[in-house]
């Protein structure tokens, strides 16, 4: 049995929450990886105080930094630092300037863009249209009524959401309104958005529009939950080798996105029960079959399940999928090439996977997995690795993006 890290989603909404406090907040056993210090690492260049310490850490308010010159934000290779950012910098008072790695500044970011200058923010676009770097001038942003589209990513929608928290009075008074223009991609994380601002005492109306309200005060202390983009390549793991896996962390029933696909597992023979408190999941290994299942709701899972359906004898089929291109990087491509390196055929098109499961491709003779340098294709690369002998990992490290400890987990479950 392993313990799964705490949600890389609930660290960093709670990581930017505690930001926008008057008083510490302890967020305790955060997740650290890449992603959550880079946020961290950005939150205290715009004012924050962030102190690390035994239960966690301690991060209060208030934001905010000299106008005379820009401060530089690097989110590195985080899109939810990205996105959460830009819409907190155009209500923080100083000059940002919000960059990224080379794949982060190709991720679109169009329509939140829109959504600020439908604010009256400064936001200057300096590379490609739509995407990092940004030049932003914050300010106070008044209360009201924004709109976005999030058919790209629900990320834009939960940056504009937090925004609630950031209002001062005489703006508080008004409800903050964020409205969705047409659907939503990977609609579930909007709830955890929703879920981390009542956690920290603020005000949410509705079910879309949403009305956010600042509240009074922040708590003393906040954890997240564990994560179950981390635990499903772990559950994952039980159908691939057969026996028995045991996670604990999480909580169950939860409104993580990607614990909806925990119903995928049990429909492709992997059975997944809670126990008694729901603070531990047990996947038991069986005969595998494929599956056809809609996944734009928990896009994260989507690699752990196609490495798994590569041994399902059978076709198997994940849709609605068309916003994995904008992650990381291009998953449905990526996943294509990894499962071609494992001797598996697979084929995607605008918004959907296509795996060949059982039988491997007769000129499969092992070799490495590319990993596209994307830490959920390399977990799907860690399942391959457990039922194809002879494949190697292409820069497995990258898994430090969200659980470093990936692989040392992934083999002690397998050494038992």
């Amino acid at each position: 049995m392993v313990r799964v890290p705490a949600s890389k989603s609930a660290t960093n909404r709670a990581l930017l929450l505690a930001a926008l406090s008057d008083s510490a907040v302890v967020v305790r056993h955060p997740l650290e990886s890449d992603d959550t210090r880079a946020l961290a690492e950005c939150l205290a260049a715009m004012g924050a105080t962030i102190d690390r310490g035994p239960e966690g850490w301690s991060v209060r308010g208030p934001l905010g930094v000299p106008e005379d010159r820009a401060t530089v934000l690097d989110a590195h290779d985080s899109g939810t630092a990205a996105r959460f950012l830009a819409a907190l910098c155009a209500a923080t008072p100083g000059d940002f300037r919000l960059t990224g790695s080379s794949r982060l500044s190709e991720r679109p970011m169009s329509a939140l863009i829109a959504a600020l200058v439908s604010l009256s923010a400064d936001v200057r676009e300096e590379g490609a249209p739509g995407c990092l770097p940004l030049r932003i001038r914050g300010k106070a942003i008044p209360g009201g009524s924004v709109r976005v589209d999030a058919s790209q990513s629900s990320q834009f929608l939960s940056a504009l959401l937090l925004l609630g928290a950031a209002q001062r009075p005489p703006d508080s008074v008004t409800p903050w309104e964020v409205r969705a223009a047409g659907r939503i991609a990977s609609e579930p994380y909007v709830a955890v958005t929703l879920d981390a601002l009542r956690a920290f005492g603020h005000g949410v109306e509705g079910d879309g529009p949403w009305r956010v309200v600042r509240g009074a005060a922040a708590p003393a202390f906040y954890e997240p939950p564990g994560d179950y983009s981390s635990a499903v390549p772990l559950l994952a793991a039980a159908g691939v080798r057969g026996g028995e896996v045991s996670v604990e962390g999480l909580r169950y029933p939860s409104a993580d996105a990607d614990a909806g696909a925990l119903e995928v597992l049990r429909q492709m023979g992997v059975a997944v029960a809670p126990d008694a408190a729901g603070r531990r999941l047990t996947a038991h290994g069986g005969e595998l079959t494929p599956v056809r299942v809609r996944a734009k709701d928990f896009p994260d899972a989507v690699p752990a399940l196609a490495a798994l359906s590569a041994f399902a004898p059978g076709t198997s089929r994940f849709e609605g999928i068309a916003h994995l291109r904008w992650k990381e990087s291009d998953r449905l491509a990526a996943l294509v090439a990894l499962l071609a390196a494992a001797g598996t055929h697979a084929v995607a098109d605008a918004e959907s996977l296509t795996v060949v499961g059982g039988a491997v491709s007769p000129d499969f003779h092992g070799g490495v997995l590319p990993t596209s340098r994307d830490h959920r294709i390399a977990m799907a690369g860690g399942l391959l690795s457990l039922g194809r002998p002879g494949l190697l990992i292409e820069d497995p490290d990258c898994v430090a993006k969200s659980y470093p400890a990936f692989f040392r987990d992934l083999d002690e479950l397998c050494r038992r």
